[in-house]
């Protein structure tokens, strides 16, 4: 394990000057507003800029710029990582993953700050934390629960995001133990352990009250994991939207917006405009984007948009799930695997989005920035 060359600075005002007749800090700014892979062809240029990119003053300068700007897509196979990193969006290349065949299907369960968590998609026992555009990755220590871990038997889901009173990145993973078929699904034991990446351990958080259905949470507001869930069984089994609070170490549901014909729609969570946000889909009909202005206040819902029937180019779409939203206001919607779609919100307008090159005919997508941050805190690295 090397020690990290960042060590060498200590005050990122100090860096070394890079050239004879520019001033270091005006070296800085100007790498600070270049993708990640042009400042890899620097790396070997000489100590001094080699310092440089892996010093953490500059790399959270360097990440506060590329989170102003639209993101990196991913899409993703059931073996294969593909990347857009190009402006536009409009060619995708093939992700060498140097852990792939450790995975038997691979698992995207969050992306942070331009870290991937990935993990094996049956039962994520193999956990890794993946910089896509440096190559970097950690493998986690497995978490030990007190329910058997077991495939045939157990429902799995991952969070990860970061943590901001803490200044960490965290993994949360929650088990749900089927051992009793055809009974009351919340009757079933479930756990839960968040890993911490400062101290590179799990610790356990107790019994999860609610059954969590989704594989991946969302991470809001550096503080919050939020995940679909469900409680009680058959017909009396009611949808819910559930969250943890990485500070006070608690689970607790968070109150939903009042909807015409809520029985009928499909939902999905995520953030849209720095908004926790709900998509309610009513197939064949029309999907609603909600945003909760304050979190955690059912009064401060508000309905964002509406995408009608008559501006979906094909009425006959299986589901419909919003990415992200772009600078200049236009959403990307997912149409089903490998279909996407732009929404023009203030034109009402949707056009198909078919512009990507060597992209994988099928695929799920998911958003990353390009960054230098290192899923290591101690210097370690593996490439």
């Amino acid at each position: 394990m090397a020690s990290h060359p960042g060590a060498m600075i200590s005050n990122f005002s100090s860096v070394p000057y890079v050239s004879a007749n520019l001033p270091s800090d005006i070296i800085n700014d100007i790498f600070a507003r270049l993708p990640v892979k042009s400042l890899a062809r620097f790396m070997c240029v000489s100590k001094s800029m080699y310092a440089l990119l892996h010093n953490q003053k500059f790399i959270k300068k360097h990440l506060e710029r590329a989170i102003r700007i639209d993101p990196n897509l991913i899409l993703r196979t059931d073996f294969k990582l593909f990347a857009v990193d190009n402006e536009g969006w409009s060619k995708a290349r093939k992700l060498q993953v140097p852990f792939s065949l450790s995975l038997d299907k691979v698992e995207i369960s969050g992306s942070y700050h331009g870290l991937l968590c990935i993990s094996d998609q049956r039962c994520n026992e193999d956990i890794y934390l993946f910089n896509p555009s440096t190559g970097v990755y950690r493998k986690l220590p497995p978490p030990e629960f007190d329910v058997p871990t077991i495939e045939s038997t157990c429902f799995t889901s991952l969070g990860f995001g970061f943590h901001r009173a803490e200044n960490d990145y965290k993994v949360i993973r929650s088990i749900f133990l089927y051992d009793k078929p055809f009974e009351n699904i919340d009757s079933y034991q479930c756990e839960a352990r968040i890993y911490s990446l400062s101290t590179d351990k799990w610790k356990k958080i107790g019994a999860v009250p609610f059954h969590i259905s989704t594989r991946a949470a969302v991470c809001f507001d550096d503080q919050i994991f939020i995940w679909k869930a469900s409680r009680g069984f058959g017909r009396r089994m009611s949808i819910l939207v559930v969250a943890f609070d990485m500070d006070k170490e608690e689970f607790k549901e968070v109150p939903k917006p009042e909807l015409r014909d809520p029985a009928s729609c499909q939902i999905e969570v995520g953030v849209m405009k720095e908004y926790f946000s709900m998509f309610h889909m009513w197939r064949g009909e029309r999907v609603e984007i909600w945003a909760m202005k304050e979190f955690g206040v059912k009064e401060s819902w508000t309905k964002m948009f509406v995408i009608g029937p008559q501006m979906m180019i094909d009425p006959c779409y299986i589901f419909l799930r919003p990415l992200c939203m772009k600078k200049n206001g236009e959403i990307l919607i997912e149409k089903g695997e490998g279909k996407l779609v732009m929404y023009a919100p203030e034109d009402e307008i949707v056009n198909e989005f078919t512009a990507i090159r060597r992209a994988p005919r099928w695929f799920s997508l998911y958003t990353y920035v390009g960054s230098l941050v290192s899923p290591f805190t101690n210097g370690a690295e593996s490439a």
